[in-house]
């Protein structure tokens, strides 16, 4: 086990209780936020999963091979994810300099408190200066942001380099039999993080009656979110609002609850979701399915025999899109292989 796990795994005392409030400090409630760190270390302490990442690794791998410095540009999103990124270069053994997004610099100095070979690197997206020293001083570079931004590092990074990119995603669940339990599990993949990250879900395609579906998501929502509370934004409340307001307006259902919303509409294609707990419930087709599979990363749910999936999509049951095992391949890629240098001698 990595020292920044073992430091951050009390998540009410020292660097872990510091990484709970720089979480909550990003705009989620503190229980909102202590499930989705526990749900991410949880992750790192089922048995075996360590050793199934390792895994990837070859058996005779020069140590010549393995970063020495590992840069970490983090997105805005989800702390969760830039503890990941960390941790898997630490698995390596390298030092990771750690940039995390603006205003998010306390979730960097609670990890680096965690593990002294954890270094905060700040710099603002307009200083390029300060972005290509970074690049500079490191022999691997991992970025989690939008397709602009790693496009962008990859240009600016060093040719020799490894590098490992992970753009803009969205996740989507299609469900043909639509009972209580499939409700419950997309009520909690819906609730965790807010709905914020690619592992969020934006609709479910629903093969059954999609109206029913939306009803009994909400009434699981109404069960679940007394625990796990969450301050809407006044923007995300317009944004909300508009949304719901065309569902109704094209012939959609609307249903609310104290902190979330589910409408339908009677058009299958792909839509995105303004955010803040708000789920689209479509009729499914399989035409709009396969529309979607080039941004697609997790499909929660039955995905229809007819539409093979790409390696990178990630299948899972509804209750689990927001708790990736430790061996997702985030975007299809390996998780340690893109950080080493496979030409290094032997």
């Amino acid at each position: 086990m990595t020292p920044a796990l073992l430091a951050l795994a009390d998540l009410d005392r020292g660097p872990g209780a510091a990484l709970l409030a720089a979480t909550a400090r990003v705009g989620f409630s503190e229980p909102v936020a202590r499930a989705g760190l526990l749900a991410e270390l949880d992750a790192w302490r089922a048995p075996g999963a360590l050793d199934a990442v390792l895994a990837e690794l070859p058996a005779d791998l020069p140590a010549a091979a393995r970063p020495d410095t590992v840069l970490v540009i983090a997105a805005r999103t989800l702390p969760a994810s830039t503890l990941r990124a960390v941790l898997m270069a630490r698995l390596l053994g390298a030092r990771v300099l750690l940039k995390t997004a603006s205003g998010q610099d306390d979730v960097a100095a609670a990890i680096a408190a965690a593990d002294p070979a954890v270094t905060p690197r700040p710099f603002a997206s307009t200083d390029l200066i300060g972005r290509d020293a970074a690049l500079a001083d490191a022999d691997a570079v991992v970025v989690l942001g939008g397709d602009s931004t790693v496009a962008d590092v990859r240009a600016n990074a060093p040719a020799a380099a490894a590098f490992l990119g992970y753009g803009h995603r969205v996740s989507a669940a299609w469900v043909d039999h639509p009972d209580d339990a499939v409700a419950a599990g997309l009520a909690a993949d819906l609730l965790a993080w807010d709905q914020a990250g690619c592992l969020a879900p934006q609709l479910v395609w629903c093969a059954g009656d999609p109206v029913d579906l939306a009803a009994r998501v909400a009434a699981a929502v109404h069960a679940l979110e007394p625990a796990l509370p969450m301050d809407l934004p006044p923007g995300a409340a317009r944004a909300r609002h508009t949304a719901a307001t065309l569902a109704t307006m094209r012939g959609g259902h609307v249903f609310g609850t104290a902190t979330a919303r589910v409408a339908t509409l009677p058009d299958p294609a792909f839509r995105a979701s303004p955010g803040h707990r708000f789920l689209w419930v479509l009729p499914a087709d399989e035409d709009a399915l396969r529309a979607s599979l080039p941004v697609l990363s997790t499909l929660a749910g039955d995905a229809p025999a007819a539409v093979p999936l790409p390696g990178h999509v990630r299948r899972c049951a509804p209750g689990a899109m927001q708790r990736p095992p430790l061996t997702w391949r985030h975007d299809g890629l390996p998780n340690l292989l893109p950080m080493l240098r496979l030409d290094a001698p032997r």
